[in-house]
């Protein structure tokens, strides 16, 4: 997000970062539940720390939920029972994606589950690997269903090492799978400074995947230059979309985005 040389000395500094922190950095990642066990849900992965990982899990969850999972430098998912009036659950950690899901299926079954299935899973960075994927996969509503408009907040772990918050408003429908919205996020810098920054957004929903395209951004508050945002996220639920940016000034990092 911050051009030219700038960028590249900002992506340096938080590689040494990650080298420094002995491969410990976005390496944590946790499951919450509902008093309900699990009608409501929050899974979070590739956090840089235990207690960032629960908050993000609590807070996708919802109220009256607990962590009841924990994981780091590995592997993690979630299975429920989908047969209505069922509270049959499973979860599992391990080295592989397919490991643990098939963990988190078995104890779900063994719990009485007749139509278990996988609900989210993910990989944290440093153990991740082509098969393994890093990435939350779950087979939840395709675009037909998925209501994209509305308010949603947005949470992206930006490569220059610091994060960005903000919120994206989707109110106008194009068609063709295609709307039309506003974003903002806020930041502070490595420099200590808080700028805020507003873009137009187009939003393309084809199947799982959603792109997000920042156009025109200007700032609200601070100045400087700021290479428009390019999200690629996937659905992961009704009201959670996670993935990655890859702007014009390659800035890459993760992206989570849950609705209002």
């Amino acid at each position: 997000m911050i051009s030219g040389i700038r960028a590249v000395a900002a992506r340096l500094f938080f590689t040494l970062l990650l080298s420094l922190a002995g491969g410990q950095a976005m390496a944590a990642g946790a499951l919450a539940i509902d008093s309900l066990q699990g009608e409501k849900y929050g899974f979070s992965f590739n956090h840089p720390n235990s207690e960032q990982a629960e908050q993000r899990a609590l807070r996708e969850c919802g109220s009256d939920c607990a962590v009841v999972l924990r994981f780091r430098a590995e592997c993690g998912a979630y299975a429920a029972d989908q047969a209505k009036g069922s509270n049959a659950y499973g979860w599992g950690t391990g080295a592989t994606s397919s490991a643990v899901q098939q963990r988190a299926l078995s104890e779900c079954r063994a719990k009485g589950g007749s139509s278990c299935k996988v609900r989210s899973w993910g990989c944290d960075a440093i153990k991740a690997s082509s098969e393994q994927d890093a990435g939350s996969r779950e087979n939840k509503p395709a675009s037909a269903e998925f209501q994209i408009q509305g308010n949603w907040r947005v949470e992206y772990a930006g490569s220059a090492g610091f994060p960005y918050r903000g919120t994206l408003q989707v109110n106008e429908k194009a068609g063709n799978g295609i709307y039309r919205g506003v974003m903002v996020l806020a930041y502070t810098n490595n420099q200590g400074q808080s700028k805020k920054v507003q873009q137009d957004a187009r939003v393309t929903v084809r199947g799982n995947t959603v792109i997000i395209q920042g156009s025109n951004p200007v700032y609200l508050q601070g100045s400087g230059n700021y290479d428009p945002d390019t999200y690629t996220v996937n659905i992961s639920g009704a009201n959670v979309m996670r993935g990655e940016n890859n702007d014009a000034g390659g800035a890459g990092g993760a992206v989570v985005i849950t609705r209002n």
